[in-house]
């Protein structure tokens, strides 16, 4: 049976796997940055060596022969920077790793630029060329607004600016800043996850199919000048129907729907996301280096929930002691944008009545 096996390479050097004890990596999408963790036995003194902003690539997979392999047998599944080297000297030597991928710097980094006509496309472009990014850039023609870049990181503006244009911004394994449109929906299916199946039985899983939260009626309201109401409402008939008639209404107070017809706007954009029937799932499973975001696996022995689902979130861990395991959260329903994926991770912030 193969075995599963991972190199830490650190500022271009391959950590040996005799040193490794735990090594685990989160993948997300589009506005928290992917990070990782890795220990290491410390009796050479590896955190000598070790420093801040030093370059890790992780490399993960199974191997036919673990007593005998090669790097070439991994798939390269993260590159990031060191944030922090936590060593400890104590019943035994460790020292521990932890950082995040090169989204990282603009997370923290307040955006300066001088404010000039420039488009989205050549904002991305100047970010891309200051962390030596390889830009993977749409052009777009449009002149930026100045409050788009005002008071904000450069990760927020580069955000905004994707959702204003439709598109996406990440950066991947392969130090590219992707800034562009969405890629089209991909129905291979990465893993098949099987719960009590026999002799195929590789995960455990919850699922929460559950209109808790979910509204079908969404209300926008501004207090504008002179302190006359601006409001505007929009209805989901079906969800509606699905729930006995029975209205269940969000009202959100939003400072932009300055006159109506942006308020009725903003009410259908938000219904639309706050009125999806979707059922999500989180558990674990034998580790598998293919489950990544916005990929789809399908779920068998689980009766009615048998169902393909997308990757929202996912964690891969191999510890020496414990073995290589996967831990994810799914969706039925393919998130419509980037802004609504990052809702479904991170939650909503509005203020609402």
């Amino acid at each position: 049976m193969d075995a599963p096996r991972a190199i830490v390479e650190v500022a271009g050097v391959d950590v040996r796997w005799d040193d490794l004890s735990v090594v685990s990596f989160e993948d997300t999408l589009y506005l928290a940055a992917d990070s990782f963790s890795a220990e290491f036995k410390n009796d050479k003194f590896l955190s000598d060596w070790f420093r801040k902003q030093q370059e890790v690539r992780i490399y993960l997979g199974y191997v036919q022969n673990p007593e005998s392999w090669l790097k070439s047998e991994l798939e390269h599944v993260f590159t990031g920077m060191v944030d922090g080297v936590k060593p400890k000297f104590g019943s035994s030597m460790t020292v521990q790793l932890i950082g995040r991928d090169y989204s990282a710097p603009m997370i923290d980094t307040e955006y300066s630029i001088a404010y000039a006509s420039r488009t989205s496309s050549q904002i991305a472009g100047i970010l891309a060329l200051k962390y030596g990014l390889t830009p993977k850039i749409t052009t777009t023609t449009v002149v930026v607004d100045k409050e788009l870049v005002t008071d904000k990181k450069e990760w927020e503006v580069l955000q905004a600016l994707a959702d204003r244009e439709g598109f996406v911004c990440y950066v991947n394994k392969d130090k590219e800043l992707y800034f562009g449109p969405r890629s089209e929906e991909d129905d291979t299916i990465v893993a098949d996850l099987f719960y009590r199946v026999p002799g195929q039985a590789n995960c455990e899983i919850e699922f929460d199919d559950s209109v808790v939260g979910v509204v079908n009626k969404v209300t926008i309201r501004h207090w504008g000048k002179n302190k006359t109401l601006i409001e505007a409402s929009a209805v989901n008939e079906q969800v509606l129907a699905a729930m006995g008639g029975q209205v269940r209404e969000r009202v959100i107070y939003e400072s932009k729907a300055t006159t109506y017809a942006l308020a009725q706007q903003y009410a259908e954009k938000r219904l639309k996301e706050l009125s999806r029937m979707v059922i999500t799932g989180s558990g674990s499973c034998v580790g598998n280096q293919k489950m990544l975001t916005e990929k789809r696996v399908r779920t068998n022995g689980c009766g009615r929930f048998n169902e393909t689902y997308y990757i929202e979130k996912a964690t891969h861990e191999l510890s020496k002691s414990s073995g290589y395991k996967t831990t994810f959260d799914i969706t039925s329903i393919r998130p419509d944008s980037a802004e609504q994926y990052r809702q479904d991770l991170y939650g909503s912030k509005e203020k609402t009545a």
